[in-house]
């Protein structure tokens, strides 16, 4: 049969976009050549092979270039994907997460970290600060502020223990889109396993989809997928279903009968990743600080108006009980900077003579968006 004159163009741009691939898988492994040299440098100087602030440089370079069509945000998974290779190449890393395997902890980390990395699924907030503390991961993800459900008391509290063992070393921001997962009809759902926040942040859509529906808490979404499928396994008539990410369906074995079912659809989540290392400057950064202000009238206001008298923007402030004195606090905040600015390092010590302590968590790039 003879071929179609479209045909034949069509093989035409096919042979075309072989031959690309093949020069892309030339340029990629000569890169992967200048980063094996590149790891063997910092071996030698004990330079971090993860460095959040060449990072950003390099995606910020990737982005002037591109000139389209593709996405900025499509070249950046990319070269995500790129860097995860190049640790492993350098110096394969380890990095905890709040577990089990498909929770948003899971997700964050495989879409910051990418795919050739090692994760250590940890079972506990303070346990992700814990490994990293004791070096048995290089770097940890935990959540520690959703944009519903504010600040995550886990991960506050557990810097009020390992603050001086850590540093904060980056910040991931993930959208959250929950999914009803289960293997059978949606009229059929009788139960709805989820962590109590997710059920919470899906209170309105249940209400209305599945008023009369039993809503049993789990520790996690991925254990409520877990539960949900062993469930359903023993029972096909318990009508068993869970709320949580399609990561979780894919590893767990259920389907998703309804997708994004969040009440607020801009839900997002910020994570930190932490380190024993510390930053250097990106450009454009932020300081986690923690303080407890001086027990008298007007302490806490003579410590936030340092920040605004030196024009210092507060991005974020949470607090949480100190632990040493009832009804003693101790602030947590966020601000514009880097803590080797010369101003920012100006106006952190004239904070700290108004606190009964004052710490600085860390320095670390700015997010560059929602993953």
């Amino acid at each position: 049969m003879t071929a179609k004159p479209n045909d034949d163009h069509l093989q035409d741009l096919r042979d075309k976009i072989d031959a690309v691939d093949r020069k892309l898988v030339e340029l990629i492994n000569q890169r992967a050549e200048y980063v094996v040299e590149v790891g063997n440098r910092k071996r030698g100087s004990g330079t971090p092979i993860y460095a959040p602030h060449r990072e950003k440089a390099v995606l910020d370079k990737i982005q002037d270039y591109n000139t389209g069509p593709i996405l900025d945000r499509t070249l950046e998974g990319v070269y995500r994907e790129l860097m995860s290779g190049s640790f492993a190449l350098e110096q394969p890393l380890r990095i905890g997460y709040l577990g089990p395997v498909g929770t948003f902890s899971h997700l964050a980390a495989t879409r910051q970290f990418g795919s050739s990395v090692e994760f250590e699924d940890l079972r506990a907030i303070e346990g992700v600060f814990q490994e990293v503390a004791r070096g048995h991961v290089d770097y940890g993800l935990v959540p520690i502020e959703n944009s519903t459900g504010g600040g995550i008391i886990e991960a506050l509290d557990a810097f009020l223990t390992y603050h001086d063992q850590l540093n904060i070393y980056g910040e991931v921001q993930l959208a959250i889109h929950f999914s009803l997962l289960a293997n059978c009809k949606p009229e059929a759902v009788k139960q709805i396993y989820s962590k109590s926040e997710a059920l919470t942040q899906c209170r309105n859509w249940l209400s209305t989809q599945y008023p009369n529906a039993e809503r049993i808490p789990a520790e996690s979404t991925a254990a409520a997928a877990k539960y949900a499928k062993a469930a359903y396994d023993k029972d096909p008539s318990s009508g068993a279903a869970a709320i949580g990410s399609s990561l979780a369906g894919e590893i767990y074995g259920l389907h998703p009968l309804f997708e994004q079912i969040e009440d607020r659809q801009n839900n997002v989540t910020r994570f930190l990743i932490l380190s024993r290392q510390e930053t250097e400057i990106s450009g454009n950064d932020k300081t986690s600080i923690m303080f407890t202000a001086d027990h008298r009238p007007g302490s806490l206001v003579d410590v936030l108006s340092v920040f605004k008298r030196n024009g210092i923007n507060l991005t974020h402030i949470e607090k949480r009980p100190s632990r040493e004195v009832n009804w003693d606090y101790t602030f947590f905040v966020d601000i514009a900077g880097h803590r080797k600015d010369p101003e920012v390092a100006t106006v952190i010590g004239e904070a700290k003579a108004h606190c009964k302590q004052l710490t600085v968590l860390g320095s670390y790039p700015a997010s560059r968006g929602v993953l």
